[in-house]
């Protein structure tokens, strides 16, 4: 919801500032004259500039979708360690069985419904923590013979080490942007910002269509602006990853018969 109201109030504001700027400095540079001599290295300053901020423009997009496709494949790839390692616990004793096999149905559902809310503020579910570190305490304390047994063991821990490593993994991402895609955010806005103080700071005059023209590119880059700002968190904004993975592993692991599996 937050991002559906900042957009608009980043554009209009936007176009307001550059309205009133260019009444402003257009009105107090009306009777300047243009010098012809001048004109090739100011073309080329633009053009340097709109050049820097598309650059920026394109390797922020770059990161973003990159980081959104990593959390995305580990959401996945999460998921389906938790249903291999389900479907590896057949061959196991009873109790112990049906107790870790109740854990690998509840951690996805932990996952999906409190920790990934909390992961657009940066945060895990301790809940889950808890659950996932019984897991591994179950699996360990489970007898080493017979040999069916233990190489089943072994591979719901390397399951586990790989779910624990993806969870890691998913909770630095919850971070937000590192430094490289913060420092092409402030180069893409700086970028924008210079796109429309440049004009005025060379005289733009006050007439009706330069006016219109400046208005016009203020919207296109506040909202240009608008959209970066809110693809910064891959969990939250405009192009967050859903918990997609872990509810269809819930329902698959609700699907199987309890004497099924291994």
């Amino acid at each position: 919801m937050e991002a559906m109201w900042t957009a608009p109030v980043i554009v209009v504001a936007s176009v307001v500032v550059t309205i009133a700027a260019c009444l402003l400095f257009g009105r107090s540079r009306a009777h300047d004259q243009a010098d012809d001599r001048d004109a090739d290295s100011r073309g080329f300053l633009g053009a340097v500039i709109s050049g820097l901020f598309i650059v920026a423009l394109a390797f922020y997009t770059v990161i973003v979708w990159e980081d959104n496709g990593t959390a995305e494949d580990n959401a996945a790839r999460e998921a389906a360690a938790v249903a291999d390692a389900y479907w590896q616990t057949g061959v196991m004793p009873q109790p112990q069985r049906d107790h870790i096999r109740s854990l690998l149905v509840e951690y996805p559902k932990l996952v999906a419904d409190k920790e990934w809310p909390r992961l657009a503020f940066g945060e895990s579910d301790e809940r889950t923590t808890s659950t996932l570190n019984s897991l591994h305490t179950e699996i360990l304390s489970l007898p080493s013979t017979p040999d069916q047994g233990k190489s089943a063991r072994e591979r719901v821990l390397e399951r586990l080490r790989e779910i624990t490593d993806l969870r890691r993994d998913r909770l630095d991402q919850a971070g937000g942007l590192d430094n490289m895609g913060k420092l092409t955010l402030i180069a893409t806005i700086v970028g924008a910002i210079g796109m429309i103080v440049f004009p005025l700071l060379i005289g733009f005059t006050a007439r009706a269509r330069h006016v219109v023209q400046m208005s016009v590119t203020a919207a296109v880059l506040g909202f240009v602006c608008a959209l970066c700002l809110g693809m910064t968190h891959p969990f939250n904004g405009v192009l967050r990853v859903q918990p997609e993975a872990f509810t269809s592993v819930t329902e698959e692991l609700a699907g199987i018969p309890a004497e099924q599996g291994g």
